[in-house]
């Protein structure tokens, strides 16, 4: 079900009442909230299309217990593989725990890549062999559909494996509130991904009643209400799809309307349903790590990532980049940074598209790594050297997109590497700390990349993006924007969403909180009354599935 519906709100408070009437008998308690989390995951969003149907839960069941089982496992081996003294005993054990960790990380992973990935990779082999003139291949196509949720609870439950082997996490010895971990509905299906060491011993301490965290959780449900349903769903039905549906037959100008209303509206639809699991779990008693922090206030894409769906960036950085660092040596670091990225990229879906979302926001973390930690203080005759080769190589790398991929003709593949090669070149040669106007710089350069590569995260497939691409290298400003594609009420929604998100973040998460929880009851029953009475108004009985939901 989704968050801002009546469903929702007849599930919410059953739930609430029934684990709070149980405070005192924690078995009880943790078993209502593990029946309550299973019934809104098989009750599903009423979306069209269908999403997967509710036995896709046996899926999650099945993630559940093979986690379960193989931590034991992992664990129950971890002192034979360190005894020093019984050598003999070490061979075996630690094959065997590879096993068990092998068990885990395929279980978990196969899941995840056939029902996201499979049809991809088939199509993309025949797109290949088409390319380079093997021959005309119809691939196989899997009729499957991609469980709820999968991309979220596969990570969250293999972090439990993941740490019981690093000798970070104890093995749950309750399968019950091990089963409550990867299953806690308030942000099972769009997260964030919450590690076992996080949540598992807030799980077993069990809640404490609090009437700040009840406040402080209405607070975070009403604010991230609001962001999905009027920046995010408003502007998405009046705009965004309109034009993306068809980029072909609007202006320039529209469709960089579109461009940054969708930039907008994504953050408002992803960082509000964080706000609204987050406000959820409050009222629980329970604390989830943040999501979002402000990202498009970022100086560069490394502080991006760091910013943005960070409990994603934060797993592949620990489970993946480090160990490869640690595997590959520090002197294969960008080749890390790459690969963690362009996976980072590729999580969010399996198509080409995404390919290039990733290889984009790849490249750029490569390129802002060697900008932080390069000799600024060269020779000019070394400047002189590198400068016009590393521009030639990222121009000449937007050409090929621009000419290979996007069928632009020269002048438009040219107008694309140029652009994209003066943005870097630009970014390198600005200060990396300094005056505001140097910090407002950098903001402004890593938030039109981040916008950039919106088109190829938005569009439904490759024509479109090619659409869209061209209509902004081959720019015609002489027709602006036709009358009544941007509302004035959807100007000011887009104008205040961009500037609210420019603010200093305690604007918001400390003084408007602390307006918040001061004012009367009666007034705030009201203000409630009116702000629902608003969204009702706005969704017209229509919610919209959020858009990490086909992640």
């Amino acid at each position: 079900m989704l968050f801002p519906t009546f469903d929702f709100l007849l599930f919410i408070i059953p739930t609430l009442v029934g684990f709070w009437l149980l405070a005192d008998r924690p078995v009880a308690r943790g078993l209502w909230l593990l029946f309550a989390s299973y019934f809104f995951y098989m009750a599903g969003p009423k979306t069209e299309p269908a999403p997967a149907p509710a036995y896709f839960v046996g899926l999650l069941v099945f993630s559940t217990i093979l986690d379960f089982v193989c931590g034991e496992r992992v664990h129950a081996l971890a002192d034979a593989v360190e005894d020093e003294i019984d050598r003999e005993v070490v061979g075996p054990a630690r094959r065997r725990k590879r096993l068990w960790m092998a068990a885990s990380l395929i279980g978990n992973l196969g899941l995840l890549g056939y029902f996201k990935y499979a049809n991809f990779f088939l199509q993309a082999v025949a797109d290949v062999a088409g390319a380079v003139g093997i021959g005309d291949i119809t691939p196989y196509h899997f009729d499957v559909i991609l469980p709820l949720g999968i991309s979220f609870y596969t990570f969250q439950s293999l972090s439990y494996t993941l740490d019981i082997a690093r000798g970070r996490l104890e093995p749950e010895e309750k399968f019950w509130r091990f089963a409550l971990f990867v299953v806690f509905f308030p942000q099972l299906v769009a997260g964030p991904i919450v590690r076992a060491r996080e949540l598992m011993p807030q799980l077993r301490l069990g809640p404490r009643f609090s009437a700040a965290a009840m406040e402080a959780g209405a607070f975070r449900i009403t604010k991230g209400l609001a962001k999905k349903v009027v920046l995010g769903d408003w502007i998405a039905v009046h705009l965004t799809d309109k034009i993306f549906d068809a980029p072909a037959t609007f202006t320039t100008t529209e469709l960089l309307i579109a461009l940054y209303a969708y930039t907008l509206q994504i953050y408002a639809d992803f960082s509000g349903y964080t706000d609204i699991a987050i406000g959820v779990a409050q009222m629980l008693g329970f604390e989830l790590p943040e999501n979002f922090r402000r990202p498009y206030q970022s100086r560069d894409i490394a502080e991006y990532w760091q910013r943005w769906h960070m409990t994603l960036s934060g797993w592949l950085r620990d489970y993946l980049f480090f160990p490869l660092v640690a595997r590959m040596g520090a002197r294969f670091a960008y080749v890390a940074v790459w690969i963690t990225m362009f996976l980072v990229g590729m999580w969010h879906g399996a198509s080409w598209n995404f390919v290039i979302y990733a290889n984009i926001h790849a490249g750029a973390r490569v390129f802002s790594r060697w900008n932080q930690v390069r000799e600024r203080e060269r020779s000019w005759g070394y400047k002189l050297l590198l400068w016009p080769m590393l521009l030639v190589a990222v121009g000449a790398a937007f050409v090929g997109l621009g000419r290979g991929v996007m069928h632009l003709e020269w002048a438009g593949a040219l107008t694309l590497g140029g652009v994209i090669a003066a943005v870097f070149a630009l970014v390198a040669w600005l200060p990396e700390t300094g005056s505001k106007l140097n910090t407002v710089a950098h903001v402004a350069l890593t938030f039109h990349l981040v916008v950039f590569s919106r088109i190829f995260f938005r569009a439904q497939d490759l024509d479109t993006a090619r659409d869209f691409v061209h209509g902004l290298v081959h720019p015609d400003f002489s027709h602006g924007v036709r009358p009544g594609l941007v509302s004035p009420w959807i100007a000011a929604a887009l104008i205040f969403g961009l500037v609210y998100h420019f603010t200093p973040q305690e604007w918001v998460d400390v003084h408007a909180k602390n307006i918040f929880r001061k004012l009367p009851g009666p007034i705030l029953g009201l203000l409630f009354a009116l702000f629902i009475l608003g969204l009702m108004l706005l969704m017209a009985g229509s919610p919209r599935a959020f858009i990490y939901f086909q992640f």
